[in-house]
């Protein structure tokens, strides 16, 4: 059959038919074929002049197709066919250089042959426009522009902009019939903007220089002919034929490629969740404002960094969906909170960014930080759950010495820091003494992270006495940093910043591997051990295999798992109560006491203790502080120490100073306690000395 020759590669067989069909209808020769495997073994040994690609086969997407057809040095035209209207699937095929993309939908038989006629009239196009070389060999490189335009409208016209031809993409391109386009003016297709013409024709101003811009392609806006705009791309060559010059202008519709380049540019600057600039942006904005500093002497800016409070538990209870509808709500509230000319901006996770504009001082900066605040107080519903969150802020105002956005940007996130220090729900200003601190923190965990399994980690014990048979029961192993040059360094200081920074973990290991082999060579010094207490942190619980760490170092020092305890706070138990933290189930199995630390401050339920793997609670000092004379102090005490005994938990009471808190303690059922009364936290040669020592108790 003559005419063109189309590959249909398409695994329905009834698609296949009616395609084959349409094919036929529009004067062209269908071949079918179900898979990509069998399309590229075809063309091996067949040429086609166009191929019809559904975009997913059986064996294979469409793009892999093509990867495999250029494999084996091949390139064809193609027009791909397909049931999803995916956008980037779409922006994909286009870069590859699809002529069509025609989506299955009710009306996919009556677009495809005009996708078709479209597809063969751009081959004839080309094929004519090598015709137009061949044949101009004098203008080899003015024709040679026209067949890399890759144009979809041809159109010829004279030196006086009369037109001579114009071909089918072009009249449907314009919306426009070909008998009114032929014999027109060449302006009606360039309308001209802010005045001056989109094309400056050489039959009109007649120079050499005009004649080297048309080669050059050019965007503009075309106008339909019912008044709708659309974005095209135009280049033109002159063409010599006898005694006619002739030009010819190549026309490509590029609304869709503007249309993706602007999505890609919005997309490149904003955060898809919220719809928020991004980083990005946001540093952007803060250089620019900046700049306008650098030319105006009076002109102030400034940035505020806003971190949300308690953000990760949401995400934790009710999943990341959930975490995300809460930062959109967050962000619109955000947006309404700040200034018309202010930008906001999510640089990630739950951490948002306004550039302050033109501000005059620094109460300008605490209005909108105090609104911020003020639009985060009422509850969000997230998914049927009402939720409340506020946030901590930091604001840094530009000085004469700031240097550029990053460094404003930084001097946020140190003052945003101190807020969430100070207590949360709050905001702070920087100034230069947190960025002393905040270089004093970054040297200290420089310095941590090289002390760390060094002699520079040592561990003091503090006695745990039996009241009842006026011993010591054991210790609590509490971890010390003597730096040399500084000395002795508070826990205080160094915890909080291994927590942080997840130096915790490594320092931890080393801790339960220095207190357990102290402990085997109490026993092999005196024959029997003692009991230590490890302090164990959330975590490790959630960052590492507990497990298996306690299972080696038992193993290596040879000790009995009843020697070991391991305390830690209530907020792992919390999360244990969700079913996160398997590991302590294994811990008791094995032998190990796990005692909850600091009793009473952080999650206390007594209805969740009985469900809890733990032999020891520690009541903690604060209610201890007021004991005997505060009665508040005293009826938690007895509480906690009924609910103790009743669930046959054992209860040590920290902090005991005076013997009026011990005899009040022991009046009421506490039986272990440690304390300055007793012994601090004391060196290995003063502990050995408590180890086998009677306790003088005054009750």
């Amino acid at each position: 059959m003559a005419g063109p020759t189309i590959l249909v590669i398409e695994d329905d067989p009834g698609v296949a038919t009616l395609v084959s069909n349409t094919v036929g209808d529009v004067g062209c020769n269908a071949v079918t074929v179900a898979t990509g495997g069998d399309a590229v073994e075809w063309l091996r040994e067949n040429d086609a002049d166009l191929l019809l690609i559904d975009n997913v086969l059986p064996d294979m997407h469409a793009l892999d197709l093509l990867d495999r057809i250029e494999e084996v040095g091949r390139h064809f035209p193609f027009i791909v066919t397909t049931g999803n209207s995916s956008e980037s699937v779409a922006v994909e095929l286009m870069k590859r250089g699809a002529v069509d993309y025609v989506i299955k939908d009710a009306e996919f038989l009556d677009r495809l042959p005009v996708a078709i006629h479209r597809a063969i009239e751009m081959l004839s196009a080309r094929e004519r426009l090598s015709e137009v070389e061949n044949a101009l060999h004098q203008y080899r490189v003015e024709t040679e522009a026209i067949l890399e335009a890759a144009a979809d409208g041809i159109t010829t016209f004279d030196n006086t902009g009369k037109i001579i031809t114009a071909n089918g993409a072009l009249c449907e391109m314009y919306a426009q019939e070909f008998d009114k386009l032929v014999g027109s003016q060449v302006d009606a297709l360039f309308p001209a903007e802010n005045g001056s013409a989109v094309i400056p024709l050489p039959g009109r101003a007649g120079t050499g220089e005009v004649r080297k811009q048309l080669r050059i392609p050019r965007e503009y806006v075309a106008i339909r002919s019912d008044g709708t705009p659309f974005d095209a791309e135009v280049t033109i060559n002159e063409v010599q034929g006898g005694n006619r010059r002739v030009y010819i202008a190549i026309i490509r519709d590029i609304s869709e490629k503007k249309r993706i380049e602007r999505q890609l540019l919005h997309d490149a600057f904003h955060d898809k969740l919220t719809g928020l600039p991004n980083r990005a942006l946001a540093m952007n904005r803060i250089n620019h404002a900046l700049k306008r500093r650098d030319d105006h002497e009076s002109y102030r800016c400034g940035v505020m960094f806003l971190d949300l409070d308690r953000f990760k538990m949401v995400n934790d209870t009710l999943g990341h969906a959930a975490g995300d509808q809460m930062l959109i709500e967050v962000a619109q509230r955000l947006q309404e909170a700040v200034r018309p000319a202010d930008t906001i901006a999510r640089i990630g996770g739950d951490e948002f960014v306004v550039v302050l504009e033109d501000i005059h001082d620094i109460r300008n900066a605490i209005h909108v930080a105090e609104r911020m605040l003020e639009s985060l107080d009422a509850e969000i519903n997230v998914r049927g759950h009402p939720v409340r969150t506020n946030a901590s802020i930091g604001i840094a105002l530009n000085e004469d010495t700031t240097e550029n956005g990053e460094e404003l940007l930084r001097h946020a996130d140190i003052a945003m820091y101190r807020a969430k220090e100070k207590g949360r729900a709050r905001f702070e200003i920087f100034d230069l003494e947190m960025h002393s601190r905040t270089v004093m923190m970054m040297r200290t965990e420089t310095e941590l992270r090289r002390a760390i399994g060094t002699d520079e980690i040592l561990l003091h014990y503090q006695p745990v006495v039996d009241l009842e048979k006026r011993v010591v029961a054991g210790f609590e192993a509490l971890v010390r940093w003597n730096q040399p040059g500084r000395g002795m360094i508070s826990p205080a200081q160094f915890i909080p910043l291994a927590e942080e920074t997840g130096l915790i973990g490594a320092l931890g290991r080393q801790v339960l591997y220095m207190a357990c082999r102290q402990n085997r060579e109490w026993k092999d010094q005196f024959g029997e051990p003692t009991v230590i207490a490890v302090n164990l942190s959330v975590y490790q619980l959630q960052r590492e295999d507990v497990v298996s760490l306690v299972q080696d170092v038992l193993k290596e020092t040879g000790l009995p798992p009843s020697t070991l305890k391991l305390e830690l706070t209530e907020g792992a138990f919390l999360d244990y109560q969700k079913g996160g933290l398997e590991a302590l189930d294994e811990l008791k199995a094995m032998g190990i006491g796990l005692s909850i630390d600091d009793f009473g401050t952080g999650y206390s339920s007594f209805s969740y203790l009985g469900k809890l793997p733990i032999e020891t609670i520690k009541l903690d000092r604060s209610f201890i502080m007021g004991l005997p004379q505060d009665k508040d102090h005293q009826a938690i005490s007895k509480a906690i120490l009924a609910m103790a005994q009743a669930m046959d938990l054992k209860v040590v009471a920290e902090g005991i100073e005076h013997s009026g808190q011990l005899r009040f303690l022991y009046e009421h059922g506490c039986r272990f306690a440690q304390g300055y009364l007793f012994s601090r936290p004391v060196g290995v040669e003063q502990a050995v000395d408590l180890l086998f020592s009677s306790v003088d108790v005054r009750i």
